[in-house]
C-alpha cells in the first residue's frame, strides 16, 4: 500500500493486526460493562415478558447469521500468505485489508448485538451468544490469516 504523504514506493506498516486486537478489547469492555451494570442491577431491563425473550433470541439470532455470513462468506476471499512472503509485507498488501476488514466488522458487529441483547433482556441465551461470539471475533484474528 503506498501513502501519498511519503512519496511513492514506499509502503505503510501493517496495522491491521493492531486494528483487531484494539476491536476486540472495545468489544470485550463493552461486554465488560453492561454484564458489569446488569449484575449490579444499574439497569434492570426490559422485564420479564414473550416481547423481552423473542427480542433476546432475534438479536441473538441474528448475530450469529453475522458471524457465520463472515465466517463462510468472507474468510475465505482473504488471501492466503506465501511462504516467500513476510508477516509484514504481507499485512502491508491492499488486497489483504480490504477482505479481512469485513470479517472483523461483522464478527464484532455480532458480538455487540449479541451484548446488547443480554443488557437489554438479562436472557441467558443472549449472554452464551454473546460468549461465542466473542470467541469467534478473537479466534478469527491475525494469525489465522499470516498463518505466523
Amino acid at each position: 500500500m503506498i501513502d501519498p504523504s511519503r512519496g511513492s514506493g514506499q509502503p505503510i506498516p501493517a496495522t491491521l493486526p493492531l486494528l483487531h486486537r484494539f476491536l476486540g478489547i472495545g468489544l470485550m469492555m463493552l461486554a465488560a460493562a453492561f454484564f458489569l451494570l446488569k449484575y449490579l442491577g444499574i439497569f434492570p431491563g426490559l422485564g420479564d415478558s414473550s416481547v423481552t425473550l423473542f427480542m433476546a433470541y432475534v438479536l441473538s439470532g441474528i448475530g450469529v447469521v453475522l458471524a457465520a455470513v463472515a465466517l463462510v462468506v468472507f474468510k475465505p476471499r482473504v488471501p492466503e500468505r506465501s511462504s516467500a512472503q513476510s508477516v509484514e509485507e504481507y499485512w502491508s498488501t491492499p488486497d489483504v485489508g480490504t477482505k479481512v476488514l469485513p470479517v472483523w466488522f461483522l464478527l464484532e458487529g455480532a458480538g455487540t448485538l449479541a451484548i446488547v441483547a443480554y443488557f437489554l433482556t438479562g436472557e441467558p441465551a443472549a449472554a452464551v451468544a454473546a460468549g461465542v461470539l466473542i470467541a469467534a471475533f478473537w479466534w478469527c484474528g491475525p494469525n489465522v490469516f499470516a498463518k505466523e
